[in-house]
């Protein structure tokens, strides 16, 4: 492992666990064992490295997403392939995860001017879309349909994370699939 990428996985892990304003340049280099001049070889700073750190994890959490929804074949199936998908990439990848819930929450998000919707929402919204135009989800706003979904899921990780829950954990994630779907098919009162 190269200083760099010793420098990045430490910050990811005090950002996640600490929030990146509460995490200092100078404890990111000494955990990582490095000089605090080696970040700034790399970063231009702080916040230069939180946004790289964004994009990486914004990415991996596409790469995990599109993985999961590839062969979905119809809009319910997508759309539960990618809450799942979420809970998958918080399994495999707490710390990145926890990052990008903490690094919304703290206005960092991606830079990608193209794109009106952050990762993960355009995914989400995208599969809402198809299912509204062929009739199996209700005729909403996808991308607030998207984000009440997102939320669902970003408090049943933050609980499942904080081990805050009186049942198994896949039952939360089995609760949360079928709520998402719910909201999605359920028609507008």
């Amino acid at each position: 492992m190269t200083k760099r990428d010793a420098i990045c996985e430490t910050a990811l892990e005090l950002f996640a666990e600490k929030g990146i304003e509460a995490t200092t340049t100078r404890e990111i280099a000494e955990k990582a064992g490095a000089a605090e001049g080696t970040l700034y070889r790399h970063f231009d700073g702080k916040d230069d490295l939180a946004q790289w750190l964004y994009q990486r994890c914004a990415h991996q959490l596409e790469e995990t997403l599109n993985e999961a929804a590839e062969y979905a074949s119809s809009p319910p199936a997508r759309l539960e392939a990618l809450v799942r998908g979420v809970f998958n990439f918080y399994a495999s990848k707490p710390a990145s995860c926890t990052y990008l819930l903490s690094a919304r929450q703290s206005g960092l998000r991606e830079d990608d001017a193209d794109e009106a919707l952050p990762l993960p929402l355009r995914r989400f919204a995208d599969a809402l879309d198809a299912g509204m135009q062929d009739g199996t989800f209700r005729d909403a706003p996808a991308p607030l349909m998207a984000g009440w979904i997102l939320a669902m899921v970003q408090q049943t990780v933050r609980s499942l994370k904080a081990d805050a829950l009186s049942i198994a954990p896949q039952a939360a994630i089995d609760r949360t699939v079928d709520a998402a779907l719910r909201l999605a098919e359920a028609p507008l009162a």
